[in-house]
């Protein structure tokens, strides 16, 4: 180490915060360092109180305990960049000083802090910390203390816990120095060279904030290089000085100074959210790769993934609430009687796959590396997992500019809000028409209606749908989910959805579902409403049949008989063939004829999976005329790769799903029992009584047996742990054509499929690697090596549902344009 040749000017600001001054000093002072120093220590012009107290701790600190340096007392504050400018000029008059560190009046240093960054040898470094807005900043495990105790001196602290974790955290990464563009000035190390050549701060960003910001990019642009020395590490309260500021006030010093910087260099501020996840990168890609592992990798990993969780958890509470109240605002806007009667409907935002999962599968993973003991990975490991790191770095990039556009977008909608007056007469006469309005039978009621109908006529570019519309009360279901993804394909055209019941309701003939999506309540026993359906379709050109159930009836047939017509059935699954499994012979008649009908005159016939395409080609050979598009629908979150070594040798199994008939329960938990010493099993149902009542006694009362409910990111969570999946189908035709979602959520996951069949859709033709139940049930388990390779090789399954999904989309949209 060579930092005995090596002469350190310290520069501290201090405003208002003798308290942590003092601390400060006496970490200086009683820490071990063989770098010599002195400090220059500047007081912004404070309350004569604090003025007294800073000065005489400095005083004392002279003339008591042998620290060198030199005190200003400024009778103006200038700022953080003016103060600082004070104590560098004093260290570049001293020609013995070969670095400058600018040091925060609230810190608190440890041993060899000094000694280790100027050992480093770099133009410019900085440690790390616990209060910090960059890569800087890291979570910590330890409590010092209560920051209200500040005045009793550190006797009030627990300065041991400090001391050890900076021991802890060097042992851990010893050596590991990043290249860094922006460094918090908290503290921060400079070789004279650089500071001669960059110059000091710039006094224009008064009283703070952006000042580090700015001499970052002009130390860059000067050829300099900045690093980050993530073995070190000092205590920092934060803001001790500008946090006695009026926060109104320091808001305001903030955006004058990020405007100023923005002109200055001719670029936007970037926000720096994403640099948590960079600290969390690159320390853990470095514990993953080192041969030693130590307990502290792992309690550090810990504490950022609960970091992150929090971080992500409040960025999008945040979105969902900023989101309502656009809403609401928008529809306390909607006062027009055509709205009052037809509904307020705003565009709902489009959902985000929310990030915990993503938070969760990198968890997962880092811990399991960590977890085991021996060499560490391999570098093509640590690359993949970087990639990770960075994808979810950009995703959470996205969520913080949503999240702020939708905040600016907000705060121009109340600041445009028209001051109270009193109604116009034309509104007060709308109000009253629409109180009338509330009876759908009433005369004002039709009529707005009947306006709103012949609105859709006049604008023609729309496609009429036969199935009830996805309201949110319905997405559980399998078949509302598929309706909403189609749905969801359209969104600036006009969508109208035919509900046909066989009976009257009390309801109003066509109601507004969302922004450009409306419903027609169609009873049967009315001509009237059949020939606006059919007037509709004409209109529009476009007809889109939500499976073979909803083609058999008098409005369907009107539409269809609509000239020069496109229309599209999506088959949904094989209806005539489950009707006949339930001896009604009559019903699988009428729904083979429509099937065949559509097969032949169809624009398009849409199916779930290349299989149920070659099954109707086969079932109705050269009568298959219509061009058939294969369009699996799924929303795919991927899942962890990490290693997942069985527990004391046993593999994890799941189950996720309800109890109903066809997903045979019974031969299930007959594996269950025949199985039980081999594996462990994890049963998520919202029926766990059912599903509890289904197991024997014995295995019930087993520890290996577990059965509980979940949530959708809980269950993803779960999925990270497991290493099998029961899909238990009979041998039929419904299942041979099918797509379930849950096997394509197990094979994202990595979860083998135990399957009592594979001829499940196209996963068979497409090679799907699986076990079979027999072979389980017998305790012919895979290691975990070969699993691990069926997982990654069941993985590529998933890639190709990916491609087909979209080019289906591409074709269905091609379609109906």
């Amino acid at each position: 180490m060579n930092s005995k040749k090596a002469r350190v000017g310290i520069v501290i600001v201090t405003f208002n915060s003798a308290e942590v001054f003092a601390l400060a000093i006496e970490s200086l002072i009683k820490t071990r360092s063989d770098t010599e120093f002195v400090v220059a220590a500047i007081d912004n012009a404070s309350r004569p109180a604090e003025r007294a107290a800073v000065q005489a701790t400095f005083e004392h600190a002279v003339a008591q305990q042998g620290l060198q340096g030199k005190f200003f007392q400024q009778d103006k504050n200038l700022g953080f960049s003016g103060g600082n400018n004070i104590g560098i000029q004093y260290c570049l008059a001293d020609p013995t000083i070969t670095h400058i560190c600018l040091l925060n009046s609230d810190v608190i240093v440890t041993d060899r802090w000094l000694d280790y960054l100027v050992a480093a040898d770099k133009d410019a470094i900085g440690p790390l910390t616990n209060a910090s807005n960059n890569e800087q900043g890291i979570p910590i495990p330890y409590h010092l203390g209560d920051r209200n105790r500040l005045g009793e001196g550190s006797a009030a602290l627990d300065m041991p816990l400090l001391t050890e974790f900076a021991i802890r955290r060097r042992e851990g990464w010893l050596g590991f120095t990043v290249d860094s563009e922006f460094l918090s000035y908290y503290c921060v190390l400079f070789s004279r060279e650089l500071i001669e050549r960059v110059g000091a701060l710039d006094e224009r960003f008064f009283p703070g904030a952006y000042e580090d910001d700015d001499h970052c990019v002009r130390i860059l642009q000067g050829g300099f290089k900045m690093h980050v020395a993530r073995d070190v590490y000092i205590h920092h309260w934060g803001s001790a000085s500008f946090g006695k500021l009026d926060v109104v006030e320091a808001q305001g010093f903030a955006a004058q100074n990020r405007a100023r910087f923005e002109e200055k260099h001719g670029r936007a501020w970037q926000d720096r959210t994403r640099l948590s996840v960079t600290a969390w990168m690159q320390d853990s890609l470095f514990a993953i790769a080192s041969p030693k592992r130590l307990p502290i990798h792992l309690e550090t990993h810990h504490l950022y993934a609960r970091q992150m969780r929090t971080l992500v958890e409040g960025l999008e509470a945040y979105s969902k609430h900023l989101n309502g109240e656009i809403a609401r605002w928008q529809a306390e806007q909607m006062n027009d009687l055509r709205s009052l009667v037809m509904g307020r409907h705003i565009d709902e935002p489009v959902s985000v796959a929310s990030l915990l999962p993503v938070i969760n599968g990198i968890d997962a993973d880092i811990e399991q590396y960590l977890s085991t003991d021996g060499e560490g990975v391999s570098p093509e490991v640590v690359q993949r997992m970087k990639v990770r790191f960075e994808s979810f770095a950009n995703e959470l990039d996205a969520l913080v500019a949503k999240t702020s556009r939708t905040a600016r977008e907000l705060t121009a909608m109340q600041a445009a809000r028209p001051q109270d007056k009193p109604l116009s007469f034309k509104q007060r006469v709308t109000n009253r028409l629409a109180r009338a309005a509330q009876f759908p039978t009433s005369k004002v009621s039709r009529l707005v209606r009947g306006y709103e109908l012949l609105q859709l006529l006049r604008h023609g570019d729309g496609i009429l749908f036969f199935a009830p519309y996805p309201t949110k009360e319905r997405e559980r279901d399998g078949y509302f989910q598929r309706v909403k993804a189609i749905d969801s394909l359209f969104p600036s055209k006009h969508r109208v959805y035919c509900d046909v019941r066989g009976h009257p309701e009390a309801k109003p003939f066509i109601e507004r579902a969302a922004h450009n999506a409306w419903v027609l309540n169609i009873s049967l026993a009315s001509r009237n409403q059949r020939w606006l359906v059919a007037l509709l379709a004409r209109r529009f050109k476009r007809v889109y049949f939500h499976s073979v159930l909803r083609m058999p009836n008098a409005a369907a047939e009107a539409a269809l008989r609509a000239p020069g017509l496109k229309w599209v059935l999506d088959v949904h699954g094989v209806v005539p063939e489950e009707f006949r499994m339930h001896n009604d012979f009559f019903s699988a008649r009428i729904h083979d004829d429509c099937e065949r009908m559509a097969v032949e005159k169809a624009s398009r016939v849409i199916v779930v999976s290349q299989a149920m395409g070659n099954y109707l080609a086969h079932k109705y050979r050269e009568l298959l005329r219509a061009k058939v598009i294969v369009l699996p629908i799924f929303a795919l979150e991927k899942g962890s790769e990490g290693a997942r070594p069985y527990k004391d040798g046993r593999p994890t199994v799941i189950y996720a799903g309800g109890t109903q008939k066809w997903q045979n329960i019974p031969a299930m938990m007959n594996v269950v029992a025949r199985a039980l010493d081999h594996a462990d099993w994890w049963m998520y149902t919202p029926d766990v009584e059912v599903m509890r009542n289904a197991a024997a006694p014995e295995v019930q009362n087993h520890p290996n047996f577990h059965v509980a409910s979940a949530t959708r990111a809980e269950l993803n969570e779960v999925y990270q742990q497991c290493h099998f999946g029961f899909i238990l189908r009979d041998d039929m035709v419904v299942n041979h054509v099918s797509c379930p979602t849950k096997l394509i959520e197990y094979l994202a996951f990595g979860i083998v499929p135990i399957v009592d069949t594979p001829n499940i859709g196209d996963f068979n033709t497409y090679g799907m690697r699986y076990v079979s139940v027999e072979d389980f049930a017998k305790g012919l388990i895979p290691d975990a090596a070969t699993r691990m390779e069926m997982a990654a090789h069941n993985r590529a399954i998933c890639e190709r549902l990916v491609e087909q999904k979209a080019t289906g989309e591409k074709e269905l949209i091609e379609a109906l344009t």
